[in-house]
């Protein structure tokens, strides 16, 4: 009996040794890993250095429970405009908008445009602009509760607010007045100048970092910005390098830097870092455009085309253009099934945190809803060799009242999850107000 009492002592001490260490098995290394980690410490920085710039990247499968790349009819349908924070479900595509603005008849309250990032990083706050009061407005990025009017600062123009791509309470801007570029603390109000673009350059005349304006890149370091039409610049902040481009015709036009910072897109051509021509893009001229990136990480310029490029194709409703060769890769285009590129149709390539998927609104030339992509809302992941577009409902807006501030100027979240966009809701509330409205996709988790 005592034989047979030592030997399940010694059992039950085994198993409890063996439980503690698969139970931790994965998070102690064998004597190999440690060894090998103390002899080869510049292996562990790099691993480190990998780790932190995955933190800025998220992995969400935004098409949860969407189509892909459905040509079937989904006709506009009439549906009551959704009360304040309140939600409708998009009886065509079967999505969640939700109306968060109340502006009230005869006003405007929208994005400030489609290329730029309405949400922090972190989507915990966002920005809308209140046309009628010419004021910015910070909002709740989750649950979209007005926190208070962006009046102590002025930027340039409308659009040229940006929020940093890391830091969830940073804004940045060019004040108007004095033409400091100014990092804006958001919760405390502090400014602090970090370059006078006037000084730098030396510019006698008006200084705009438009007037096709972009994000900076994508590591906040560069910004692209023009003095008059005689002269475009970019700035890369960690080397206090001002870049003065090899651009015949400024038209007027920035030179914006593309989210690595290496590439800069004006006009109908990408140059380099040294203000050298890089390629001229496929692209018989300028039209609305997003710079973003492709999900294999390469700089590009999302764009509508309503003509073929001067070496053939790339015509439209979505073209991304390569900005490395100048080539294109079409998302929506005739030759995959689509109609002729739809009228008031914006882009937008902000989703920094999950690359490859752009967001886009279409007015239409009809503006029933009726017809294939009229009157809706479209997101895509954009990779070379697999394109998937997702139809995500209609947007119910039009410029018959309030003109150009009646379009919805799509904006897509950091992750790509959410899309805002403004409208003055077609149907029985037609052209009473221009309300911001947010597509909160199935992936979106609040």
């Amino acid at each position: 009996m005592n034989k047979v009492k030592m030997y399940l002592l010694f059992f039950g001490i085994g198993l409890s040794v063996m439980s503690c260490t698969s139970d931790n098995l994965n998070l102690i290394p064998d004597n190999d890993s440690e060894e090998q980690e103390s002899e080869t410490p510049e292996e562990e920085n790099t691993e480190e250095e990998e780790v932190t710039l995955d933190e800025n990247v998220v992995t969400v499968d935004i098409a949860t429970e969407l189509t892909a790349n459905d040509l079937e009819p989904h006709p506009m349908q009439d549906v009551a405009k959704p009360e304040y924070l309140k939600t409708i479900v998009d009886p065509s595509f079967g999505t969640i908008i939700r109306r968060i603005s109340n502006g009230g008849d005869g006003t405007v309250t929208k994005p400030m445009y489609s290329t730029v990032q309405a949400w922090n990083a972190d989507e915990t706050r966002m920005i809308l602009y209140d046309q009628t009061n010419g004021v910015h407005q910070l909002l709740d990025g989750k649950t979209y509760a007005f926190i208070r009017n962006l009046d102590d600062i002025l930027p340039d123009d409308i659009e040229q607010l940006y929020w940093d791509f890391n830091q969830a309470d940073i804004l940045y801007y060019l004040d108007k007045r004095t033409d400091d570029y100014i990092k804006y603390t958001v919760s405390s109000g502090n400014k602090e100048i970090l370059v006078n673009l006037r000084e730098i350059t030396n510019c006698t005349g008006g200084l705009s970092m438009g007037n096709d304006v972009q994000m900076p890149s994508w590591d906040n370091d560069v910004i692209g910005f023009r003095c008059e039409n005689n002269t475009a610049y970019a700035y890369r902040f960690s080397t206090q390098k001002l870049t003065t481009f090899n651009i015949d015709d400024v038209n007027y036009t920035a030179a914006m830097p593309a989210p690595s910072g290496d590439l800069f897109y004006h006009n109908v051509s990408s140059y380099d870092t040294n203000g050298d021509l890089v390629t001229r893009l496929n692209k018989q001229k300028p039209e609305h455009s997003s710079l973003g990136k492709m999900a294999n990480g390469t700089d590009a310029d999302f764009t509508v085309t309503f003509n073929g490029g001067p070496k053939g194709g790339c015509l439209g409703n979505i073209v991304a253009y390569d900005l490395n060769t100048g080539d294109c890769l079409p998302v929506i285009s005739e030759d995959l099934g689509y109609d002729y590129p739809k009228s008031g149709t914006h882009i937008s390539a902000v989703a920094h945190k999950n690359p490859g998927w752009i967001a886009a609104s279409m007015i239409g030339f009809e503006q029933d809803g009726v017809k294939l992509l009229d009157q809706e809302l479209v997101i895509a992941r954009v990779e070379p060799g697999n394109v998937e577009v997702y139809r995500i409902g209609h947007h119910r807006a039009d410029e018959d009242q309030f003109d150009y501030w009646g379009e919805p100027h799509a904006v897509i979240s950091p992750t790509g999850t959410r899309v805002l966009f403004g409208s003055d809701w077609s149907g029985s509330e037609d052209g009473k107000s221009v309300e911001s409205y947010v597509v909160e996709l199935p992936s979106y988790q609040p």
